[in-house]
C-alpha cells in the first residue's frame, strides 16, 4: 500500500513541478519583453545623449525596476508602442498572455476534477508542458525581434556574451 501512495504523491508533485516550471518560463518571457524594451525604447530614448557611466547605469536600472513591476500585458501593449511587432509574434504573446493569466488565476480551480485521477494529473502534466513551450517558443522569436533593435545600438552578440561570462563566474551555481 505504501508504495502506491509514494507514486501517488510522486505523480501529484510532477503536476506542482510542471506548474511551477511553465510559471517560470512565463517569468522568462516577462524578462525577454523587459529586455527587448531596453532595444526598443530606453536605447532610442538616450541615442546621442550621452551621460557619466554612473548616471546611465541608475536610469537603466529604474528603466528594469519600472519594468519589472509591470504585468505581462502592460509589457506587451509597451512593445507595441515602441516598436512594430510582426504578426506571428503578436499572436504569440497574446497566446502566451492568455495562458499565463489562466495559469495564474484558474487553472487548479478550474483542474480540480482532473487532479483527482493519474489519468486527470497525465493530462495536466502534458497540458502544462505545452504551456512552458508556448512560454520558450514566444520568447524565442521575441529575442529574434528583438536582435536587430539591440544590435543598431551596438548591443551585438559579440559584445554581450563577455558580460553573460563575466556575471556567471561571480555567481555560485551549478548549472
Amino acid at each position: 500500500m505504501a508504495g502506491r501512495e509514494d507514486e501517488r504523491d510522486d505523480h501529484v508533485k510532477s503536476v506542482y513541478a510542471q506548474f511551477g516550471l511553465a510559471l517560470y518560463l512565463a517569468q522568462v518571457l516577462e524578462h525577454g519583453l523587459a529586455n527587448a524594451l531596453i532595444a526598443a525604447e530606453l536605447l532610442p530614448r538616450r541615442a546621442g545623449k550621452p551621460v557619466p557611466r554612473e548616471q546611465w547605469e541608475a536610469e537603466f536600472d529604474v528603466f528594469m525596476d519600472q519594468q519589472f513591476q509591470q504585468t505581462l500585458g502592460r509589457l506587451i501593449r509597451a512593445l507595441r508602442a515602441a516598436s512594430p511587432v510582426p504578426s506571428d509574434l503578436e499572436a504569440l504573446l497574446a497566446r502566451a498572455l492568455e495562458k499565463r493569466n489562466f495559469l495564474s488565476h484558474y487553472y487548479f480551480r478550474e483542474r480540480a476534477e482532473m487532479f483527482m485521477s493519474r489519468k486527470g494529473r497525465d493530462q495536466m502534466i502534458d497540458e502544462l508542458q505545452q504551456a512552458g513551450k508556448l512560454f520558450e517558443t514566444a520568447d524565442e522569436r521575441l529575442t529574434e525581434v528583438a536582435k536587430p533593435l539591440r544590435e543598431k545600438y551596438g548591443l551585438t552578440d559579440e559584445r554581450l556574451k563577455p558580460l553573460e561570462e563575466a556575471y556567471f563566474k561571480t555567481v555560485k551555481h551549478d548549472l
